[in-house]
């Protein structure tokens, strides 16, 4: 969103993310992890720097600061979005203050930074970074920045937020109220870089982003949603949001990933039985661990709820049986995969584009 934003205002912005790697609209690298290694790191800055780069807007993980990859970096501003229970593993952190602590870094390494003010560890971080300039943004708490007036449908948001001295309408083509806080992050930086509100609002109606409530065009009319919710959370918002406006039946397909935080598995089949009207439980990125075990885990959780659900282990598979099932008043819900085009066993990357899988399914319907 502020690469987007800051590009319409005419500037050349460099990427460094999940997904892949940017200098203006030249993808330089895909990514392996969302911070690169610090050496990679440092070629990357060196080769915007060589193609003058006005911004460089960059993901920066928990786990690359915890393991000082960007020691030695400087940033102007960060941004908080939200917190929420992932990456607690033997391989990542080993807590949630560990987690935490890990995140807080980023604001003692930054003159400036801006704050969801309706999480609740924004007061936290407003106290420890005592040399870091924060304001805040919200849509429910009082803030530096508050949307309001905010519709949601099954393929946008909109709201109303002041930039400047005047009320603007915002739309943005990602649906549900994590649109509307990303949305807020992105258009409180692009102020404090003097950005108007006509680029602003130019730089969020034009943005496509993978994964990201990507819907999936197809000759059948159905409504095919790819999405990178993994956590309890995410799963929750990208429910809840479809919930909001689908009049027929919530089809969701998700699986945990191996090697991670097993507490959310439960957490995870809870939310989908308790959200969804049906829910296929199957497989995602399973690494080292055996799949039915994930899958069993999960199962604690969402066979406490109500929501009808059924264990398929293929996830082609199970976006079959989620396809076949679905009517156009449905949406069906691909969670956990969201860009990434491969499955994850044993250490090997099998590809797996649920795009291609969709539409070959389709061919086939």
């Amino acid at each position: 969103m502020i690469k987007s934003i800051l590009e319409r205002a005419g500037h050349r912005v460099g990427l460094i993310g999940t997904i892949a790697n940017y200098i203006g609209d030249e993808k330089i690298s895909d990514s392996s992890r969302t911070t690169p290694e610090s050496i990679e790191l440092q070629e990357m800055f060196y080769k915007m720097s060589e193609a003058n780069v006005d911004y460089v807007v960059m993901e920066v993980s928990s786990q690359s600061l915890k393991l000082h990859r960007i020691d030695g970096s400087y940033f102007d501003i960060a941004v908080f979005t939200n917190f929420s229970k992932d990456h607690i593993s033997l391989k990542e952190h080993s807590d949630m203050n560990d987690y935490f602590n890990s995140k807080l870094q980023l604001f003692k390494m930054c003159q400036r930074g801006f704050v969801n003010s309706d999480d609740f560890k924004c007061e936290r971080i407003i106290y420890e970074a005592k040399n870091c300039m924060i304001k805040t943004y919200s849509i429910d708490n009082m803030s530096d920045l508050t949307a309001k007036d905010i519709t949601i449908t099954n393929s946008s948001v909109d709201f109303k937020v002041k930039i400047g001295m005047k009320n603007e309408r915002v739309r943005v083509n990602i649906p549900g109220r994590f649109s509307v806080y990303n949305s807020l992050a992105a258009i409180s930086v692009a102020i404090s870089q003097g950005v108007d509100a006509e680029k602003i609002k130019e730089g969020l109606e034009n943005l496509l982003i993978p994964g990201r409530s990507e819907l999936v065009p197809n000759s059948k009319d159905l409504t095919i949603m790819i999405d990178y919710a993994h956590t309890a959370e995410s799963l929750e918002n990208i429910l809840s949001a479809v919930k909001s406006y689908t009049t027929g039946k919530i089809i969701c397909v998700f699986g945990c990933g191996g090697d991670r935080d097993a507490t959310k598995r439960p957490q995870m089949g809870e939310v989908s039985g308790r959200l969804a009207d049906f829910s296929i439980v199957t497989t995602d990125n399973p690494r080292t661990e055996e799949p039915k075990k994930i899958i069993e885990d999960i199962e604690k959780g969402i066979s406490k709820t109500k929501g009808k659900y059924k264990i398929v282990v293929d996830r082609k598979e199970a976006i079959k049986e989620a396809i076949d099932m679905a009517t156009r008043k449905d949406i069906v819900i691909l969670a956990g995969k969201g860009h990434e085009t491969y499955l994850e066993i044993n250490g090997q990357k099998f590809d797996f584009d649920e795009r291609e899988i969709v539409k070959e399914i389709l061919k086939n319907k």
